[in-house]
């Protein structure tokens, strides 16, 4: 039923816990590996964890190697998915058991597309560090009056993802192949490409919050999200910018304009002065 994306690159430390972590899944049909330019032997070790593994572990790794970023090499293992539904898992992060039984259930019983759910938090020693629960431990609040636990009953994201990105990271994903399609993929972002997915899954698809603990994921010093605020904010700013583009009667929802409005990622004169 699902096959599972993980792209590759420089967590040669982390590998064998998460590709250990997704071939523990009786669910998980296939398992799609790609190593991204690595430079401290991920490569190798790939090749040789996935090896014993047969067709169930497929190394998509090109000959020669090379760096196509997260997003690029994300779409590659995506189009080669056999499996109706695609989930994500980061080369630095894990799954926790039952994840893929709980979505199963969640999807046989209702019409979505995509799923994501709780976060697991954990340090480079696999210690854990805490824990948090999407939107109801927000980032910052969310806008006065902004009824969470209804929008979620009503698998109604989208306002929520307006104000911030709860789902995280795109280890907390899982999504079907023709969803992806109708999105195009993952954008060209270095930072945000899981939000940018995320806002769009839920404007063209029917996304899910499943309130159970789905992704173990895992702080460290070269998480790519610590590199730079500024420039985070400034992708976070064009992303919503081409979704306001593309989506204009969404963004015109009055929940979702003012769920824009507070979020603190966005550079506002910028937005508007687009």
């Amino acid at each position: 039923m699902f096959s599972v994306a993980i792209p590759v690159y420089n967590h040669r430390a982390y590998i064998l816990e998460g590709l250990v972590s997704a071939l523990r899944a009786r669910l998980v049909t296939e398992i799609l590996v790609v190593d991204d330019g690595s430079r401290d032997g991920s490569a190798d070790l790939l090749e040789r964890i996935a090896a014993p593994h047969g067709a169930r572990v497929r190394n998509l790794t090109p000959p020669g190697g090379g760096n196509a970023g997260a997003h690029a090499r994300l779409n590659q293992l995506v189009e080669a998915a056999r499996q109706p539904w695609v989930a994500v898992l980061n080369s630095d992060d894990s799954f926790l058991p039952d994840r893929f039984a709980a979505c199963a259930v969640r999807v046989r019983k209702t019409k979505v597309d995509f799923v994501a759910g709780h976060v697991l938090i954990m340090d480079e020693e696999s210690r854990p560090l805490g824990r948090k629960r999407g939107p109801l431990d927000p980032e910052y609040p969310f806008p006065p009056g902004f009824d969470v636990a209804g929008l979620l009953a009503r698998n109604d994201l989208l306002p929520l993802l307006a104000n911030q990105n709860f789902i995280a990271t795109t280890s907390n994903m899982m999504f079907t192949k023709a969803l992806w399609e109708r999105v195009g993929g993952f954008a060209d972002y270095r930072y945000v490409h899981d939000w940018d997915f995320a806002l769009r899954a839920a404007a063209l698809g029917v996304p899910l919050y499943l309130p159970q603990y789905l992704t173990r994921y895992r702080v460290h010093a070269s998480n790519t999200i610590r590199e730079s605020t500024e420039r985070v904010d400034l992708e976070v700013t064009e992303v919503f910018r081409r979704f306001r583009a593309d989506f204009p009667e969404l963004m015109a929802r009055p929940e979702v304009l003012a769920a824009l409005a507070g979020n603190r990622h966005v550079l506002h004169d910028r937005l508007e002065a687009a």
